[in-house]
């Protein structure tokens, strides 16, 4: 049974206790030889650690992906927690609860349901049969289930991509609310399939991280890649209606700056960019914030990613 989480430990406890290994890397220390760093996952979030002795013989140990025992002490470095590792060892299948170290949705199936309650009012023929060919695609619908949104900003859990996408959904139905001219139907299809590529860019295991195909291709061509090789199933599906779907893939991002390979160029793809972007953030601050509380604290810790700290308030 698992006694110590990550998001309870403290500077000065001694930590015994069984997480995921993210990452290993054996790095140059100052004064010759190698030391050993590493990141620690459960399903509260991950922390490094840092072994000094006999690097390369623990480094062979335990692979990425392995869930190890971790005994150390914590302590303070640059501002952040790590452990000080004096041991690290792989368990059996038989000596870890999975439920310790993946963080999941509070209900994926009632996301899942609210999701396709949405999407089943879309009255476009076309569009219906190309959502009723991924509902259909038993192997698609259990990635999209389980995968997360992101790897660590937001939504960073497994069936974080269905609740993204739900709330995505709502927020594109407010804004066809405020403005009629936007077409409903391909609007919230474009939520759909916007990040569908991530099944396959990243991981869903113990823990979220890039394939290879993520690494070289990315979501965004992957998800198009998808996309088309279900409209290519449909006889008739109008040309017009493929290019906007998949410039809504492709521009999501909204800015070249951030990876969107094209800008948005439809009304319907800047709206998708913008729920995305406002999404993605409140769903983050939401998380640091409950962090900061939980923690006693009244301005979050320094947020690289955003370069700034947020503040807790409550009330």
């Amino acid at each position: 049974m698992k006694n110590q989480y990550v998001n309870k430990l403290q500077d000065g406890d001694f930590v015994n206790d069984y997480f995921v290994a993210v990452r290993k890397d054996l790095r140059p220390r100052q004064n010759g030889g190698k030391f050993l760093g590493m990141v620690f996952k459960d399903k509260t979030g991950d922390i490094g650690g840092v072994l000094w002795n006999n690097a390369f013989e623990v480094a062979k140990l335990f692979e990425v992906g392995d869930v190890v025992n971790v005994r150390g002490k914590v302590n303070t470095y640059q501002g952040r927690l790590q452990i000080q590792v004096d041991q690290v060892l792989p368990l059996r299948d038989n000596e870890y609860d999975i439920e310790d170290l993946i963080s999941k949705a509070e209900d994926t199936t009632g996301d899942l349901k609210a999701l396709r309650k949405i999407l089943d009012s879309v009255q476009n023929t076309w569009l219906r049969e190309l959502i009723k060919r991924f509902w259909a695609d038993e192997e698609f619908m259990e990635q999209f289930q389980t995968a997360a949104a992101a790897k660590k900003w937001h939504h960073e859990y497994h069936g974080g991509l269905v609740r993204h996408c739900l709330e995505m959904a709502r927020l594109a139905e407010a804004a066809c609310s405020v403005f009629p001219q936007l077409d409903r139907d391909l609007l919230l299809v474009g939520v759909f399939v916007h990040d569908i590529g991530k099944i396959a860019e990243m991981s869903h295991d113990f823990f979220v991280d890039y394939t290879n195909a993520g690494k070289l291709i990315g979501h965004l061509q992957i998800g198009c890649e998808m996309v088309q090789e279900k409209i290519s199933g449909i006889k008739d599906f109008p040309e017009t209606m493929r290019l906007q779907l998949l410039h809504m893939i492709l521009s999501h991002h909204g800015e070249f700056q951030n990876g969107s390979p094209v800008l948005p160029k439809t009304l319907e793809a800047i709206v998708l960019h913008h729920i995305d972007n406002l999404d993605a953030q409140a769903a983050a601050f939401l998380r640091i914030i409950q962090e900061a509380r939980d923690n006693g604290q009244e301005w979050s810790d320094y947020q690289p990613l955003i370069d700034r700290i947020i503040w807790a308030k409550s009330g």
